[in-house]
């Protein structure tokens, strides 16, 4: 009897120290472009502006560099939303809708979600913005910009390291 209760004890303590180790999952979302024009926003056929092809893939190349950097840190551990790509990008954007997609978040199973908005004015002015918010309580945890400084992979990679690295998760010191 003795030796059970000592058993059922260490079994609560491992899984204790393990849930407290967890790191919290992530639903990084596709990044998302906002470009400003001058008629108010809107391209000449009156439609919101579409990234250039090599912006789209940069905001696929930047993603990818995010995810890696949370992962290789041990930050967050980034869940897998391509099952809801077609929801995704129907309901996107979502700078615009406060929080919705906290949805995404709820539906594949993490604890928070984040979103990068890369605003454009011109080709050289363009910031990077990166929000993280709580799914349970759809609250904004943390939000950061960095700017752009060249319209091109460098430039755009530079700005996700320099947020990561000060902000988003930064490298704990050795101790």
């Amino acid at each position: 009897m003795f030796i059970r209760a000592i058993l059922i004890a260490i079994v609560i303590a491992i899984s204790g120290i393990g849930a407290a180790n967890a790191v919290p999952r992530a639903a990084v979302l596709p990044f998302e472009m906002q470009i400003d024009l001058q008629m108010d926003g809107l391209d000449l056929y009156g439609l919101p502006p579409k990234p250039k092809k090599a912006e789209a893939a940069r905001l696929e190349l930047a993603r990818e560099a995010l995810v890696k950097m949370l992962e290789e840190r041990g930050a967050y551990e980034v869940v897998d939303l391509s099952q809801y790509r077609s929801e995704i990008n129907r309901a996107a954007p979502f700078d615009r809708c406060q929080g919705c997609e906290v949805e995404f978040g709820k539906v594949s199973n993490a604890d928070v979600t984040i979103l990068c908005v890369v605003h454009k004015s011109s080709e050289l002015l363009i910031n990077m913005a990166i929000y993280v918010r709580d799914v349970k309580s759809g609250e904004l945890q943390q939000t950061m910009v960095a700017s752009i400084l060249q319209n091109d992979d460098t430039g755009w990679l530079k700005a996700i390291r320099n947020l990561v690295n000060s902000r988003l998760a930064p490298k704990s010191e050795p101790k």
